[in-house]
């Protein structure tokens, strides 16, 4: 019978130790899951817009794909902004509350924006860096839940982004990169390409080609002649700067009014190539005026009657003395002669306040820019102001300078034209 308690002593034994085996195990598994569980958890969500023609967009998800392949703690998710309605108003919504450039790709991880996309090597490493500091916060907030939230953005510049229907270039990843020049700027850690500053250059030439048109040019040699002939120096200064000056303010309004007409119409894929159309009209039109008009200055959008009225009212506002009512008079006549004149400068406004919309700038650098436009529009004006103060006859060089700029201006009207029409990324500085 001894051998029956030692058996029954060992079975005992024997469901405790299987008792204790399968408690171990559970609490084993349970751990595993809640280990996958809380993994899953900490899984960062990276939201980004992209488009189908954005080069930069295609090398943001080359590297995303490349990263998930060698980490898992993460997600990724493109709103594709060509794609669908919701997801175009989604991207209107997150750059105009966060006040962002509406280029893509745009990059949101938890509470920070990065715009644009350059390598793995710089964009890359400040991904993967924000996906770490992710992963220790308790929540992280999608891009609907921060936008929800009214925080302010912490926003970076990381590379070129595409705007527009353009197809973007980013160093030493696509074609064209090796044109930039890139300056690294050590305290803000900022990658800036000194070739953006071109646009500098455009606001020149074309204020320029756009100043030198008949309608203001014929108005103003009409106003310092009549002043010649009364032969007040102090006058002419106060009446012709006041025209002057209230010139160059108004069409600095309206600049900024065509560069609001193209941010509301938007339809970049229709605007961009009527705008094209109407810079190369603009183009022949000048060569027209340079071919047929040779050495003569004429405002072709005003008949003789229309002339002989302004002719009459310049007369009169020079022989009257400077006062308030003079002064209102003039600068009356100088936003009758800008609303003649934009009628002139066909295309040259349009033209380039699209190529500062399809650069995206921000809204001074934008004013900055339309400044310098207005500057150049102003040399003529300028030039002949100071060729009247020595003598009337040196007038008459204005028109024959007038003839070759509308040579120069219509040929470049028709090369912006083209570039538009073809291949708009081109006029992206």
């Amino acid at each position: 019978m001894f051998w029956r308690k030692d058996f029954k002593a060992w079975i005992e034994k024997s469901r405790f130790f299987a008792l204790m085996i399968m408690l171990f195990s559970i609490f084993c598994i349970s751990q595993i899951g809640y280990s996958a569980g809380n993994s899953q958890a900490k899984k960062v969500k990276i939201e980004y817009f992209g488009r189908k023609d954005c080069k930069n967009c295609a090398n943001l998800e080359k590297f995303l794909k490349e990263l998930s392949a060698k980490r898992d703690d993460f997600e990724y998710v493109e709103h594709k902004i060509d794609k669908s309605r919701e997801e175009k108003a989604f991207f209107d919504e997150t750059t105009s509350k966060l006040k962002l450039v509406k280029g893509t790709p745009i990059i949101y991880i938890d509470g920070h924006i990065i715009q644009g996309f350059n390598t793995a090597d710089t964009t890359g490493k400040e991904i993967e860096s924000l996906i770490d500091s992710a992963k220790a916060k308790d929540k992280i907030l999608t891009l609907k839940e921060y936008l929800e939230s009214g925080q302010a953005g912490n926003v970076s510049s990381n590379g070129a982004v595409c705007t527009g229907d353009t197809v973007c270039e980013v160093p030493g990843l696509t074609k064209g990169a090796e044109n930039q020049v890139l300056v690294n700027i050590p305290i803000i850690n900022k990658t800036v390409d000194l070739t953006n500053y071109s646009l500098f250059t455009m606001s020149i030439i074309l204020g320029t080609i756009d100043g030198f048109n008949p309608c203001a040019m014929w108005v103003l040699v009409l106003f310092l002649t009549a002043l010649i002939a009364v032969g007040n120096k102090v006058k002419m200064f106060r009446v012709a700067g006041l025209f002057i000056f209230a010139e160059a303010a108004m069409y600095f309004f309206i600049l900024n009014a065509w560069i609001y007409a193209w941010d509301f119409v938007g339809l970049d894929k229709w605007v961009t190539p009527l705008v094209g159309i109407i810079g190369i009209a603009g183009g022949i039109f000048f060569i027209r005026n340079y071919l047929k008009k040779g050495d003569t200055l004429e405002c072709e959008v005003t008949d003789f009657e229309q002339r002989a009225k302004i002719s009459k009212k310049i007369k009169d506002i020079a022989n009257k003395p400077f006062t308030l009512l003079t002064a209102l008079a003039i600068i009356g006549l100088a936003l009758s002669v800008n609303v003649i004149e934009f009628a002139c400068s066909v295309g040259i406004p349009q033209t380039y306040t699209k190529i500062l919309q399809i650069n995206e700038v921000p809204f001074w650098t934008r004013q900055f820019y339309t400044f310098i436009y207005i500057i150049g529009y102003m040399i003529d004006d300028i030039i002949v102001f100071g060729f009247a103060l020595m003598s009337v006859n040196k007038l008459q060089l204005t028109t024959k300078y007038s003839k070759w700029v509308n040579l120069f201006g219509g040929i470049l009207m028709i090369i912006l034209g083209l570039i538009m029409l073809i291949k708009p990324s081109l006029l992206i500085m």
